[in-house]
């Protein structure tokens, strides 16, 4: 069978769990993927699989949740040209049909990891339509991911901090749920111009957002976390509880020994002074 996604190995290793690069797809007719057939899948989700919210948002201030919708959800995404939405399903593998989709796509992609950060694990699968000109505000995410654009277009910008400081002060500020510095953000970020057939790989922590262009929009996310990847969010979990305590904890990444012991503990389901005792923090 041919590859879905083309990716340049090239840009795979210099990018990978560092930056953004862009990618190929083969995806933009497959019949999973129309407004039609997606519009069935989100009535055979779970209702907490499927969030719903204005496309207006501001894009400098961090989204909280989703807006309550009335309807099924299959309502929505066939009126998504004219209702101003913002459609997000999430775990859409848990649906056997888009499991095999999901898989297929990220069987592409663990060749080029080698095995590194202890290889692919808790493979996802999440699908985004958008009303035209709708946004999606300034977010962080945990995984890797690639996202690959079905239909319409957008402008995706992700922020490369080249200092190590700035970055971890915005990673911690997210997980200490403050609002971002956009203007800091917007000051390092590389934009990529969305069309169908195109997609982006987004390395963990990295700030991104995103604006709709003036059709509807269809995006299929396919996230996944590394042994690495998975232990750095549970890390960065720990570490914004311990702050709350106005401690001082070390940053992840910078002692392997302790960032194991918080992650198995966090795992463990944890008592904050636990981690103090354990660990040093």
């Amino acid at each position: 069978m041919s590859s879905l996604l083309e990716i340049d190995p090239r840009s795979f290793t210099g990018g990978f769990s560092e930056r953004s690069f862009k990618v190929r797809h083969a995806l933009v007719d497959h019949p999973f993927l129309t407004l039609e057939s997606i519009a069935e899948l989100s009535d055979r989700l779970p209702a907490e699989s499927v969030w719903r919210r204005a496309g207006d948002r501001a894009v400098n201030v961090a989204a909280a949740g989703e807006d309550p919708d009335l309807g099924p959800p299959s309502e929505t995404i066939r009126d998504i040209e004219n209702n101003g939405r913002w459609v997000m399903l999430r775990f859409i593998e848990q649906v056997p049909e888009y499991a095999d989709l999901v898989n297929s796509c990220l069987d592409d992609v663990e060749p080029f990891l080698g095995g590194r950060e202890g290889g692919m694990t808790q493979r996802n699968g999440y699908l985004f339509l958008s009303s035209p000109s709708a946004v999606t505000p300034v977010h962080f995410d945990s995984e890797h991911n690639l996202l690959l654009q079905i239909r319409g277009t957008k402008e995706v910008s992700i922020s490369e901090f080249a200092d190590e400081r700035a970055r971890r002060r915005a990673v911690d500020r997210h997980w200490d749920r403050a609002q971002p510095d956009f203007t800091a953000m917007a000051a390092s970020a590389k934009n990529y111009s969305l069309q169908p057939g195109d997609g982006v790989y987004m390395a963990p922590f990295l700030p991104h957002w995103v604006t709709n262009g003036n059709a509807v929009s269809i995006s299929l996310s396919i996230p996944f976390y590394t042994e690495v990847a998975l232990r750095a969010e549970q890390v960065n979990k720990v570490n914004a509880r311990l702050r709350r305590l106005h401690l001082h904890p070390r940053p992840e990444g910078r002692s392997e020994a302790i960032d194991r012991a918080k992650a198995s503990l966090y795992r463990s389901g944890f008592k904050v002074r636990e981690v103090i005792d354990r660990s040093g923090s």
